[in-house]
């Protein structure tokens, strides 16, 4: 409106102002703008433009003109930057080296932060984690790392789960397939010297290893079933050699012979089915007259077996000597002694059964077995009376033995142990009371040894 004046006095005009034209806005450097698009090729910028580009384009970049003349500085010239040129060979290869060290430099750097951090975490895994985590390949170890930083920035243990390592590892293979057992030919008997070899039902070895019962002196059928009843999982062997003593002990009086028996029941027992038998325990049996064997071969043997037991029925006997304090003879009975003090120690299984038979002309099987206890203690030996009776066991092989009139019972009387050997006085004094222990064998010193086998046992002897 007219008509107002100023503050100075002075009319002021109060006509419409006009209307500024649009304003172009400018992006780029702050402290020069560009114009937010450039000409189009083949075209000059603006004269309000040419303000901002001089010194502006980057060192080789080149503003064209509609009349073709040059951009107002060189490619290779000053601007507002300082000068540059193009480098030269030698400084692009210092370029080249610089970024290859510095590259070595970093890759040495992660190498060395994570061979730390995997010690630190192996450190305070258990064995069998840190075992596992040293297996790893580098990309696993790495995975369990990331895995284990997660956690810690989460809050979560330190240790890594098990499963979690578990994962991280390659299947494992599976299990190779198990060995079948050999195929045993269980019924029949291969021959050996001297007797017959049994592989009874009850024996199945896992492999080409195996125990033997060697026993002298006996009914063979009813030896085996004897085995087969009391479940004894080892090859039979029945040497009959005559009546009396004096034949098992002429024949086993020859150094190698026994070795030489041994040597038959391995080719024996190959022919009925186990492949390249090797002998693993063995435990000597006899019934009466057997025992003469047994105390040759504890005398001469070679130590090349593993003796892990002596099973003696109603059989130990030997001559007088008047001036010795036990008047026995310690001559006939020094192998025997020698491993009783080895039962003693609990180095093999020594047991003894006897009845109440008095030979009169030769020391009792009762008079031997308390020797046998003494000597193994270094002291007398007081038994203690018996309680528990055996089962009376009827095996078919006995049928035909003795008739059933004339089969006693095995009602003991006394009982020792010192260690593992163990005495056991049984009643009777006839013929049948003495076959009983033959007969009974199944139910009195097989049980022992069968429980010392199925757990094991010592196999360590005398060498």
């Amino acid at each position: 409106m007219k008509g107002n004046v100023r503050a100075d006095g002075s009319p002021a005009d109060l006509s419409p102002t006009p209307t500024p034209p649009p304003v172009t806005v400018i992006q780029g450097c702050p402290d020069r703008g560009l114009p937010l698009e450039l000409p189009p090729l083949g075209m000059a910028p603006a004269p309000e433009e040419q303000a901002f580009l001089p010194g502006f384009a980057p060192p080789g970049f080149a503003l064209p003109t509609s009349q073709g003349t040059p951009p107002p500085f060189p490619i290779a010239g000053a601007g507002p930057y300082g000068s540059w040129s193009a480098p030269s060979p030698d400084e692009r290869r210092a370029r080249v080296w610089r970024a290859l060290g510095a590259f070595v430099l970093a890759a040495a750097t992660v190498i060395v932060v994570v061979a730390a951090a995997a010690r630190g975490i192996a450190a305070r895994m258990p064995s069998a984690s840190a075992e596992a985590f040293r297996a790893m390949t580098p990309v696993n170890r790495a995975s369990l790392l990331a895995l284990r930083s997660s956690r810690e920035d989460a809050g979560a243990s330190a240790a890594v789960a098990p499963e979690g390592l578990a994962r991280l590892q390659p299947p494992a293979p599976p299990p190779a397939p198990a060995t079948p057992p050999p195929a045993i030919k269980h019924d029949g008997y291969a021959s050996i010297r001297g007797g017959v070899l049994f592989t009874p039902d009850t024996f199945r070895p896992t492999g080409s290893s195996y125990d033997l019962l060697l026993h002298f002196h006996g009914n063979t059928q009813l030896v085996r079933e004897s085995a087969e009843v009391a479940g004894l999982n080892a090859a039979v062997a029945v040497i009959n050699l005559g009546i009396g003593s004096g034949a098992y002990e002429d024949f086993y009086a020859t150094p190698g012979v026994y070795e030489s028996l041994l040597a038959d029941i391995d080719r024996a027992l190959a022919q009925r089915g186990l492949p390249t038998p090797r002998l693993r325990r063995v435990a000597l049996s006899s019934w009466s007259a057997g025992y003469g064997a047994v105390a040759k071969i504890l005398e001469l043997r070679r130590g090349t077996e593993t003796l892990d037991a002596i099973l003696v029925t109603d059989g130990i006997h030997c001559g007088f000597v008047p001036e010795q304090p036990s008047g026995l003879n310690p001559l006939q009975l020094a192998s025997f002694a020698r491993a009783a003090q080895l039962a003693a120690s609990e180095k093999l299984l020594f047991t003894i059964t006897h009845s109440e038979i008095d030979p009169i002309a030769y020391a009792s099987s009762t008079a031997t077995a308390s020797y046998l206890l003494d000597a193994a203690a270094g002291r007398h030996v007081e038994r203690s009376p018996a309680s528990d009776a055996p089962p009376h066991l009827r095996l078919r092989a006995a049928e035909g033995a003795v008739s059933k009139k004339l089969e006693k019972q095995m009602i003991p009387t006394t009982e020792a142990s010192v260690g593992e050997l163990h005495v056991r006085g049984f009643r009777g004094n006839t013929p049948e009371h003495h076959m009983a222990h033959l007969l009974q064998m199944a139910s009195t010193v097989l049980p022992e040894l069968v429980e010392r086998w199925r757990e094991g046992g010592d196999p360590s002897s005398e060498r």
